[in-house]
C-alpha cells in the first residue's frame, strides 16, 4: 500500500489535470470550489480523503484509472503509475487488453447506444491493440462521438481537451508563453498534429494560486484546457507525444 504522503501526491497530480475542465463545468461533479481549494493549498497537509471522493465522481477519469490499475495488478487506482499512464502515457497502458478496453467502453460509456449504428460497427471492426486507455484516445475516439457537451466537438475544443505539451519560452506573472504543436485538419478533414510550432499563452494562476511553481524558460509543461498542469521531463513529453500519435492514428487513420 502507498504511504499517505505518496497517495496525497498522486491525488494532487490528478487534481492538476482535472481542475480546469471541472472549473469549466465540462466534467466531474459540481464541486469546483472543493477541487480548486485543494489545488490551491497543496503545500499544506491535508488528508487524501478530502478530495479523493470528489475525483471518484469524475465519470471518465476514475473508471479509466480503475481499468488500468486492475490490468496491472495495482490495488490503488490512484497509484502514480496508473495516474501517469492515463494522463501522459507509459507501458502500463499496453497491459490493458483491447477486448477489456472495448468492454469498458460499452459498460461505462454505453458506446453501442450513443454511437450511430454505422459508426459503432466501424469502431468495433477497427478496434485493436492501437486502442489504449489514454486520455487522448478518449478525446479523439469517444468524446467527439458521444456528444459529452451540447455544442459540436470542434477542432478547437478537441485541441483544448486533449493533454498536450509545450516548451516554455517566456514566464509572465500569471501565465506562460509556450511553443507547442496544434491540431489541424488536412484537406480530407482528418485530424492530425501539425508539423510546425505555434506560440500560445497558457494560464498558470487562478484564485490566488500559482499552479506550477519554480518553472524556468526551456522547461516542458503539460497543458489541459489552456491551463498549465505540471512540469514534464523530456522523456515524459516524448511519451505523451507517442501516445497522442497512437490515439490520433486509431481515431482518424484506421
Amino acid at each position: 500500500m502507498p504511504s499517505d504522503i505518496a497517495n496525497l501526491n498522486n491525488i494532487v497530480r490528478c487534481t492538476r489535470y482535472a481542475f480546469m475542465p471541472n472549473r469549466l463545468h465540462l466534467c466531474g461533479p459540481e464541486n469546483q470550489a472543493d477541487v480548486l481549494e485543494f489545488y490551491s493549498k497543496t503545500s499544506r497537509k491535508k488528508k487524501t480523503r478530502t478530495i479523493e471522493p470528489v475525483l471518484e465522481k469524475f465519470n471518465t477519469l476514475y473508471p479509466y484509472l480503475k481499468l488500468i490499475a486492475r490490468a496491472n495488478g495495482l490495488t490503488n487506482p490512484f497509484d502514480e503509475r496508473a495516474v501517469e499512464a492515463y494522463w501522459l502515457g507509459n507501458n502500463y497502458l499496453e497491459a490493458v487488453p483491447a477486448a477489456r478496453l472495448f468492454d469498458h467502453l460499452g459498460n461505462v460509456f454505453n458506446i453501442q447506444g450513443r454511437f450511430n449504428i454505422s459508426d459503432f460497427f466501424k469502431f468495433k471492426k477497427k478496434f485493436n491493440t492501437r486502442a489504449l486507455p489514454h486520455h487522448n484516445f478518449h478525446v479523439f475516439s469517444i468524446y467527439r462521438r458521444t456528444g459529452h457537451i451540447a455544442s459540436p466537438h470542434t477542432l478547437a475544443t478537441m485541441d483544448a481537451c486533449r493533454i498536450s505539451w509545450g516548451l516554455i519560452l517566456k514566464i509572465k506573472q500569471e501565465s506562460f508563453i509556450v511553443q507547442t504543436k496544434p491540431l489541424i485538419a488536412d484537406n480530407d478533414g482528418k485530424i492530425k498534429q501539425a508539423d510546425f510550432f505555434i506560440e500560445r499563452e497558457i494560464f498558470n494562476y487562478f484564485e490566488g494560486a500559482r499552479l506550477i511553481k519554480n518553472a524556468m524558460i526551456g522547461d516542458f509543461i503539460s497543458i489541459h484546457w489552456g491551463c498549465a498542469c505540471e512540469l514534464l521531463t523530456r522523456d515524459q513529453a516524448n511519451r505523451l507525444q507517442k501516445y497522442t500519435d497512437l490515439s490520433l492514428e486509431f481515431a482518424f487513420n484506421l
